[in-house]
């Protein structure tokens, strides 16, 4: 779906019901919801299924760059401004081709993931969901079962997935694992 960065020149227009940049063209959150479900279901009829929120494909053709992010697996970024995980740790190259250039190691900084937190965020992206451990089950308790009975998620036996609803609302469901 359609996001605008509310700090870009778009964002600042809209914000203002401006007229600039297309800002009288931008839909209400409405009607980008209701063209996203029309979207989801025409590409299923045509065989290609929604795997992550925001990625479609045919059943063996997702892509498999994407999924690292979303299962938390290792990968590396080459370049100005890339990032890397190597399981534990996230890092990140200067952000500038010049400054990237000057560097003699290229990652400029670094943080150590919460991989609790980051599990819940990435991994509900996707539409086969998240396993939870008992710790996280019991950690989440609260949230969880609001979302449940909201039929935002569902269970299936012990996995946790967004509904198609609550996948309209992701971030708001996002939110509930990072802030608890």
């Amino acid at each position: 779906m359609f996001e605008i960065d509310e700090d870009s020149r778009l964002g600042n227009e809209v914000l203002l019901n401006g007229k600039r940049y297309g800002a009288p063209d931008v839909p209400p959150d409405e009607l980008t919801a209701e063209l996203y479900e029309m979207a989801v279901a025409r590409l299923a009829g045509l065989g290609i299924s929604r795997y992550e929120i925001s990625n479609f494909a045919r059943p063996g053709w997702e892509s498999r760059h994407n999924l690292k992010y979303w299962r938390l697996e290792p990968y590396v970024g080459f370049g100005a401004d890339a990032h890397s995980f190597d399981g534990e740790r996230r890092r990140w190259n200067a952000e500038g081709a010049e400054d990237y250039a000057a560097c003699d190691l290229p990652a400029i900084g670094s943080t150590a993931a919460n991989l609790d937190e980051e599990r819940f965020f990435v991994g509900l992206r996707l539409a086969e969901g998240i396993h939870p451990n008992q710790r996280e089950w019991r950690r989440y308790e609260a949230p969880i079962n609001r979302f449940l009975d909201d039929g935002l998620l569902e269970r299936q036996g012990g996995m946790l997935r967004l509904t198609d609803r609550g996948v309209l609302v992701s971030n708001e469901v996002f939110q509930e694992f990072i802030t608890t």
